[in-house]
């Protein structure tokens, strides 16, 4: 390769990993505007923030262990002293900790991953990077007037436009950061590269897993609702710490094999003792939970882990009784906790769904999901539908198919999520690298040296490749993160180059990668970036979703208020009511209520793209009424209201903040009569513009 094709590649590559960083150092303050009520999250994120880099200068690789313990206890501990489970900015906050901890050590000029992985990891990142400011562009609206608009619902999982872009950003931040760990583990001094590490990053991981487990067998025995919330104590499922059973479930799983073939690394004494207690431990908290996902992904690794524990013992006699003793002992405190529970456990799910389920097809359209996310597909093959898109935006798809509700949740299948919102184009780097992965895990053989924990990693890769063909376990951030190690760690293990010196010079990779490689990644990027802007200006505009779904879409208010027979709405200084047309009548009532009215009037404008409805200007806060009739054939009515000034409540000593311009109430009845009875009538023009 030549110096000018070496120093472009080289340049693609720096932009990735900056471009990385940027994206999320923007994405977790407007998470934290759009979502966080109030100072002390945003107190608490800056604190993380802070702690974690000047705690990372000083214990490089503690820091970043500490920070994800504190990801694994911190949502039951937030929530208990906020008084609120805001899960996703709890979420945010806690990932700022680590991504702070991780900043000190990880190169900016490149990509620290093994040279196979970095083109397609790199660029998959740049994708998500460059293409989520286009998402929060299309939900807010160009001129971002909805960013933090609580009364405009953006989909039928009635989710306001601030709901949908906090889950969005929690996606982004959530995959960004999990990359930006994945890159530094292998950063010389993580630990992962030294075998029989203290300061191996897993040690913080299992720890916060395994006292997440212990809430979650005190819920299981004594307390379902201790330090839970939701639908889950109704469930009979132990959540643990994480507020979530089916995640906290597969954490467990996973932390259970992971610390029992990690604390020996810790170079304790005596460590069979530890090792017993936390795989008991966690894998208790994993019949607590009652998680089908999570029995999945633990339990071959667990197979493999005991098999190769029996095999290594077989060498002597005493060597043998140990072990089997050991696991005997295991197998026995967990049954004795699982009798003792209350909690309903995998088992009788798994047989539930047995029966339920008529056919093997079932598993492919799982309740509609997997229908939807093919439906996406086969609409936007090249773009998807956006990064954070599929949960909330599949119930108006299923809406339009079968006319019924669909509840907020992921497409059930890992690849399959990604294609729908990601397109062919955008997701192919992280779908290869997941086939990359794949094929490392059972093609590689097993180091002698490392057998067992080898066996183990690779039973629990297996297992959670499984549990991805009917979910998405790794959308939440603590398994994502799991996953990444694994994969580093099996890496670590398996790839005898791993141990390698690097070259002298440390800006140099080992292997190469094509300029032309490079070019056509970021050219990917951008495309699915431009790609999704011409949607948000086209089908996948809010109010275009809207219409095809029949679903009223309202901005520039606030969330409706109830009156004795129907709702109305205050207004800020602009906003556009677009409503489906149960009827051809419509009533437009309105009125204003600004103290100084009668000295100063409001002018008040309400219009469609086609015709001036009202145009005066008012004088005291009597209630207005105007009548419609709509014309044959309008589905939809869409209309812009406009005052003049606004006011606060709030400056007059009252207790209410919102900046208020027109109450508007849209009454549709159902005869001429009742809209002939009102003072005017006015026939409306026909307009389809949008």
């Amino acid at each position: 390769m030549s110096s000018d094709a070496s120093g472009a590649a080289s340049l693609v590559e720096r932009a990735s990993k900056r471009i990385v960083v940027v994206a999320i150092c923007a994405a977790i303050p407007l998470h934290l505007f759009v979502d966080a009520d109030g100072w002390s999250i945003r107190a608490l994120t800056l604190a993380m923030a802070v702690a974690g880099f000047l705690g990372a200068r000083r214990w490089p690789a503690a820091t970043p262990a500490a920070m994800t313990i504190l990801l694994t206890v911190g949502p039951a501990l937030l929530t208990v002293v906020l008084g609120v489970a805001a899960l996703n900015v709890f979420y945010t906050a806690l990932l700022t900790g680590l991504f702070a901890s991780l900043l000190p050590r990880i190169p900016f000029d490149r990509w620290t991953l093994p040279s196979s992985w970095r083109l397609l990891l790199g660029i998959w990142g740049l994708t998500l990077a460059l293409g989520w400011p286009v998402m929060i562009v299309r939900e807010a609206g160009v001129r971002l007037g909805t960013l933090r608009d609580s009364g405009a619902l953006d989909s039928w999982t009635l989710l306001t436009t601030p709901q949908v872009e906090s889950w969005i950003l929690y996606v982004v931040i959530t995959q960004l950061v999990a990359l930006v760990w994945l890159d530094w583990l292998f950063v010389p001094g993580s630990g992962i590269r030294d075998p029989g590490s203290q300061s191996d990053p897993v040690h913080g991981l299992w720890i916060g897993a395994t006292l997440a487990s212990l809430v979650a067998i005190y819920q299981g025995t004594v307390d379902i609702a201790f330090l839970s919330g939701g639908v889950w104590p109704g469930l009979r499922r132990a959540a643990g710490t994480l507020l979530d059973a089916n995640a906290y479930g597969t954490v467990a799983a996973f932390a259970g094999p992971i610390a029992f073939v990690s604390i020996p690394h810790l170079g304790w004494r005596h460590p069979r003792p530890a090792q017993a207690a936390a795989l008991a431990i966690n894998w208790a908290g994993v019949w607590m939970s009652g998680s089908r996902t999570a029995f999945v992904c633990g339990a071959l690794g667990t197979v493999l882990l005991v098999y190769e524990s029996l095999r290594a013992s077989r060498r002597t006699d005493a060597g043998s009784r140990q072990a089997s003793s050991l696991l005997a002992g295991v197998a026995v405190v967990v049954l004795l906790l699982i009798a003792a529970a209350g909690a309903i456990g995998p088992f009788r799910r798994i047989v539930a769904t047995a029966r339920t389920d008529a056919a093997v097809t079932d598993l492919w359209s799982r309740g509609g999901y997997g229908t939807v996310a093919t439906r996406m597909i086969r609409d936007y093959p090249v773009t998807g539908i956006g990064v954070g898109s599929f949960n909330w935006m599949a119930a108006d798809y299923w809406r339009m198919m079968a006319n019924e509700r669909l509840p907020f949740d992921n497409a059930q299948n890992w690849w399959r999520h990604q294609v729908a919102e990601l397109g062919i184009v955008g997701s192919l780097p992280v779908v290869l690298w997941s086939f990359l992965i794949a094929w490392l895990v059972f093609t590689r053989r097993t180091p002698p040296d490392h057998r067992i924990e080898t066996a183990t990693l690779r039973g629990l890769l297996i297992g959670l490749g499984i549990a991805s063909l009917l979910g998405v376990p790794t959308q939440n951030p603590l398994v994502l993160l799991i996953f990444f190690y694994l994969v580093a760690r099996f890496e670590n293990l398996t790839n005898p180059r791993t141990h390698e010196p690097r070259t002298s010079n440390p800006r140099t990779p080992n292997r190469p990668i094509p300029t032309a490689a490079w070019i056509a990644g970021a050219v990917i990027a951008m495309a699915y970036a431009g790609g999704q802007l011409a949607l948000a200006r086209g089908p996948l505009k809010p109010l275009a979703r809207a219409e095809r779904t029949n679903r009223d879409y309202i901005i520039g208010s606030y969330p409706g208020e109830r009156l004795p027979q129907g709702s109305f709405r205050w207004t800020r200084k602009h906003a556009t009511f677009a409503l489906a047309v149960p009827s051809r009548y419509l009533v437009v009532r309105f009125h204003v209520e600004h103290p100084d009215i009668g000295t100063h009037p409001v002018k008040v404008r309400i219009m469609t793209a086609c015709q001036t409805l009202v145009d005066e200007f008012v004088t005291d806060a009597s209630a207005y009424a105007r009548a419609y009739e709509i014309p044959p054939g309008e589905s939809r009515i869409v209309f812009d209201t406009d005052v003049s000034r606004t006011w606060r409540p709030s400056d007059v000593g009252k207790a209410d903040t919102r900046e208020l311009g027109l109450a508007v109430e849209a009454d549709f009845v159902g005869t001429p009569t009742v809209v002939s009875s009102q003072e005017r009538w006015i026939p409306l023009k026909p307009c389809r513009a949008l």
